[in-house]
Formats: structure tokens, C-alpha cells, sequence
């Protein structure tokens, strides 16, 4: 299995990226150089990766983001562009990731009929949040009722997407659907719904938050951005061998309070009470 990592564009999602990559290691100390992708048009930022970096020019991203400019919509052909040329299964990874444990626990989750999202997040009728309401006002459109995606359906969490060279015609499927929701809106989960109603539809879907950790909510992902350039720089400070072991103790975790409650919070979801809110693996 491949892992794949995107960036592109200059900010501070390149030094996520190689946060990501470093870190890797910690949980996986036999990964070859091979066994890493990372897909940029800055490919001088990340030539002291130990991964493979494939060159994808500007222009081939905008190509990549559709007439509508959507930037997630470049996850899907970045993802069917690995599968095709190297006919193994890929893990594409958001670079706001790290490593619970290794990353052979999820091989045996993708293969021709069966594949990986990060987590299953909720019910789209049930979600209380502004982003949920907004996708069910899509979706009971007149437009949106075309897609025939059910408000019963579930949305996962596309921070990690896992699929077999098999599954590449499932790709078209999620672009045709990307492409005609971004015609009615603009939202920033709409590649997302299209990977979770497709795939969920034709394959087994399994989650991955057991082994990847995914920390994009932003009271975590806020933070850690603003202290990451001091972190890779004291890390750059210290002998290589030292400089993976150093990033991943500076990880970003939710708080023991935090824990808490979401622990609660599944209890009362396996007792019935309660499954209204988005799930995240912040445990």
C-alpha cells in the first residue's frame, strides 16, 4: 500500500504536510522511501522527505479543480492519478494526520470490494450543526433531490480515503457528483458527500480513526498551526535521528477534559440517547 499526501499552493498546509510525513516513522519504522507519496508543485520544500515527491505543475491543479474551482475536488483525481500508476492500494492521507498506531492495520481493510474513510460521522438528517443544516437545505432542493442521496444517509470524514486499483471506475462516479453539486453550492464538504454516498453505496466502507488520527477541528487544528513553526524549527535543531521521536511528542491531543466527554459521548450513543452531534476521533 501506497500512502499519499497532498500540497499544493503556498501556507502553512506544506509544513503540516511535512509534520505528517516526518512523523510517520514513529508508528512504522520499516516505511521505504517508496511507500510515501507526496504529490506538490513546490517540490523543493519537501526534498529532505524520505518519501517519493511527484512533481504536479500548477496548471495541472487548476486543471484539477474543475470549472469551479474546488479545491477538494483535486483529492479525487490526485487519488485516481496514484491508483493508475501504481496499480496497489492507496491511502490518501489529509496532511492535518498522525499516526495512532501502524499503518498495516488498515491494509487488510481495502481490497476490490472493500475500502476506507477516516470515520463515519453522523446522519445527515440528524447532525445539529450549521453545515449539516445547510447540506439537508441541498439536498431537499429541487437540484438536489436529483442526486438521490437520502437525508438518512451518512457522511464520512474524507481525511483519510483508502480504495484498490479495482475501485479506480468508482472515482468518475465521485467527480460526476462533486462536479454537480458544485454547480448549486459551494460548500467545502461536497467532495466528501460524494465519496461517502458512492463508495458507502458499491463497496464495504470501513473507518480508520483507530489508526489515523485525524485533528481538524479547530480547536485543535487553530492552535497547532500557530505553534508548528516553532516546533519544526527546534526539531531541525537536533540530530536527525532524534527529529521524528521530537515532532511526535508534540502531536496535537485533546485535553483529558476533552477526552472525557467524548467518551461520555459514545456512551450515550451505544445506549441510544444521544446521536445528534458530528463524531471525530479525538480520543
Amino acid at each position: 500500500m501506497k500512502l499519499l499526501f497532498l500540497s499544493y499552493g503556498i501556507g502553512p498546509h506544506q509544513m503540516e504536510v511535512e509534520f505528517a510525513v516526518r512523523s510517520l516513522r514513529i508508528q512504522d519504522p520499516d516505511l521505504s522511501v517508496d511507500d510515501v507519496l507526496v504529490y506538490t508543485d513546490t517540490p523543493d520544500n519537501f526534498n529532505k522527505l524520505a518519501a517519493k515527491i511527484k512533481f504536479i505543475p500548477s496548471t495541472q491543479w487548476d486543471e484539477w479543480g474543475g470549472p469551479k474551482n474546488f479545491n477538494h475536488r483535486r483529492k479525487i483525481l490526485a487519488l485516481d492519478d496514484a491508483l493508475k500508476h501504481n496499480e496497489c492500494p492507496v491511502l490518501l492521507l489529509d496532511g492535518d494526520t498522525w499516526l495512532i498506531q501502524s499503518i498495516k492495520h488498515i491494509i487488510p481493510r481495502i481490497g476490490p470490494r472493500r475500502g476506507v474513510m477516516h470515520i463515519r460521522e453522523g446522519q445527515i438528517r440528524k447532525v445539529q450543526s450549521p453545515m449539516y443544516e445547510q447540506l439537508r437545505d441541498l439536498l431537499v432542493s429541487e437540484k438536489g433531490q436529483q442526486t438521490r442521496i437520502p437525508l438518512d444517509a451518512w457522511m464520512w470524514n474524507a481525511g483519510a480515503i483508502g480504495l484498490h486499483p479495482e475501485q479506480r471506475p468508482l472515482l468518475q462516479e465521485v467527480l460526476h457528483l462533486t462536479d454537480f453539486l458544485c454547480e448549486y453550492s459551494s460548500m467545502h464538504v461536497l467532495e466528501q458527500l460524494a465519496f461517502s454516498f458512492v463508495l458507502s453505496q458499491k463497496i464495504e466502507l470501513q473507518g480508520v480513526s483507530d489508526i489515523v488520527f485525524h485533528y481538524w477541528p479547530p480547536y485543535l487544528h487553530k492552535p497547532f498551526r500557530l505553534r508548528l513553526p516553532e516546533i519544526m524549527a527546534q526539531a531541525a535543531s537536533l540530530p536527525e535521528s532524534e527529529q521524528a521521536a521530537f515532532l511526535y511528542s508534540r502531536r496535537p491531543r485533546p485535553s483529558i477534559a476533552r477526552r472525557f466527554k467524548f467518551v461520555c459521548k459514545r456512551i450515550l450513543e451505544a445506549l441510544g440517547l444521544s446521536d445528534g452531534y458530528c463524531r471525530s476521533n479525538e480520543w
